[in-house]
């Protein structure tokens, strides 16, 4: 039985039927759904990036609409901007919240009344991904449309998904990001779309295809970044590694300069500062990927400037990464805790690599070796010099990159067992140098790439796709900052973050204090 609702205020009572629908769902069914609800804070703030639209009566587009409060932030938007007339079209698959959305909606139509104007909708209980409104005749397009869609992963293999979208782009996303690409094509031309998504679709292999549709479909003009997402989405408790972010988006418009603005969490985020950058800092098109970066802060997009004037990328210098061959649970017959066992190796596995230097003594409760069975070449390698780096840091760790230096003379075999949370560097046509792997160690060590890497990826993984086409100091400078590390033994943070820094010409004034 639902609360009787004062209709005095729509938001306010939202969030008291927002409530009200999360105690009577168990956080296990919301997560198969996707579902993550937003608060008054950041709906209210979503919708005052909403511009003037050039029509008299504004048509909404609320795709996986939840209990309403996006809808109703964004028609009192278009009531405070002197429109009269405010036609919402609304997409819920969850049943059990549509009488939820029924009686928030009654109340906007309410409010819209005392004011002489008039709130009319459609509610409509079905799939928007597998509904596909751009190619429905009978439904005309949208000016405006802010959404905080559903988050799960889906194969382009098996899903159903991916097929209903392939007209649009290719990949192996996340749905957030098909529900992005579909209200795109909802738009008219000049219509605006304001999202609340994870980060992820910035960079990653995974993304690229719709990262390609977005931006030639649409200019992006705003991403405000929040550090913690779990400060963000009301009432929840999630185990999502990556930063959220609001984005404004403009269909059919030029691109031009990006504003970004940054806060912890919904609280602080009217009190957020903005930064305007040009376009071409803020989106990659020096390659393929279309990376979009985002400098949380003055130091990093700093960080960012400096890394662009850098002489090649990381694969133009010569350099290859590569994740680690060993899948684990895919050759537990080849793997034993015995590290005293003969006819064995190291397997390194993320605790193994440390800052510059890399540690197997087979005395640590998680290190474990790798039987050189029959049918072991499809899991190891030669041994030889490599700079490994982890793939995963957790959410607590300082840093994102972690890169220790493994030397091939130091094991018996010419074998070595690297596992798939760990990527490893070399040469592209020859083998690494000792003084090679000391020198990218170092860079990868220091601060000015940690940050750099920031900029890049807003999830603790670190992709072999960002590293190659990330801005790198020349082989020759690799071979400086080297030489001196292996020269000297230099492994403190301070003594690494000078050498990197007046090697490459990052100037004192980049420096983190």
């Amino acid at each position: 039985m639902l609360k009787q609702l004062s209709i005095i205020d729509p938001v306010q009572d939202i969030l008291a039927l927002q409530g009200e629908f999360l105690k009577s769902k168990s956080l296990k069914s919301r997560k198969n759904l996707g579902q993550f609800f937003t608060g008054a804070a950041v709906s209210n703030y979503m919708a005052s990036l909403l511009n003037r639209p050039s029509d008299n009566k504004v048509r909404i587009l609320d795709a996986g609409a939840g209990t309403g409060i996006l809808s109703i932030s964004a028609a009192l938007r278009c009531l405070e901007l002197g429109y009269c007339k405010v036609h919402t079209v609304l997409y819920e698959l969850d049943h059990e919240a549509l009488p939820y959305l029924e009686h928030s909606l009654k109340s906007l139509q309410h409010t819209f009344a005392e004011k002489n104007a008039a709130f009319s909708y459609e509610l409509r209980c079905e799939d928007f991904v597998l509904a596909r409104p751009d190619k429905d005749s009978s439904v005309q397009p949208f000016h405006i449309s802010i959404i905080n869609p559903p988050y799960f992963k889906y194969s382009v293999k098996e899903s159903i998904y991916a097929k209903v979208v392939s007209d649009l782009f290719h990949g192996d996303p996340n749905i957030y990001a098909t529900f992005m690409a579909i209200v795109i094509a909802c738009l008219k031309s000049g219509g605006q779309m304001v999202s609340i998504t994870p980060r992820s679709f910035t960079n990653g292999l995974y993304f690229k295809g719709f990262r390609t549709f977005l931006l030639n479909k649409a200019s992006l003009d705003l991403i405000h970044i929040f550090k913690h997402r779990n400060k963000v989405f009301n009432n929840e408790n999630t185990s999502v590694l990556q930063e959220n972010i609001i984005c404004s988006l403009t269909k059919g418009k030029d691109q031009q300069d990006v504003a970004i603005r940054s806060s912890d969490c919904d609280i602080s985020i009217n009190r957020s500062n903005e930064q305007i950058y040009s376009s071409s800092l803020i989106i990659d098109s020096s390659n393929k990927e279309k990376i979009i970066r985002v400098p949380e802060t003055a130091y990093e997009a700093s960080i960012l400037k400096q890394a662009e004037l850098l002489p090649n990328t990381f694969e133009g210098a010569g350099f290859t990464i590569s994740t680690g061959k060993v899948v684990e649970h895919r050759a537990l017959s080849f793997i034993t805790s015995n590290t005293n066992a003969r006819n064995t190796v190291p397997l390194y596995r993320p605790h193994n690599v440390l800052p510059m230097t890399t540690l197997w003594t087979g005395k640590h409760k998680k290190d474990a070796s790798f039987l050189l069975n029959q049918g072991h070449e499809k899991h190891t390698m030669l041994d030889g010099n490599y700079v490994l780096l982890k793939r995963f840091s957790t959410k607590d760790e300082q840093r994102r990159l972690v890169a220790g230096v493994h030397l091939g003379d130091i094991n018996e075999s010419k074998f070595i067992g690297l596992g798939n949370k760990i990527n490893y560097i070399g040469l592209s046509n020859s083998n690494l140098t000792e003084v090679e792997a000391y020198g990218i160690a170092a860079i990868f060590n220091s601060s000015y790439m940690d940050s750099y890497f920031r900029c890049i990826s807003g999830n603790t993984q670190v992709n072999a796709t960002e590293i190659r086409v990330m801005h790198f100091p020349s082989r020759k400078q690799v071979q400086e900052i080297g030489l001196i590390v292996k020269k000297h033994n230099i492994t403190d943070t301070t003594s690494i973050e000078d050498l990197v820094n007046s090697t490459i010409g990052i100037m004192n004034k980049y420096k983190v204090q």
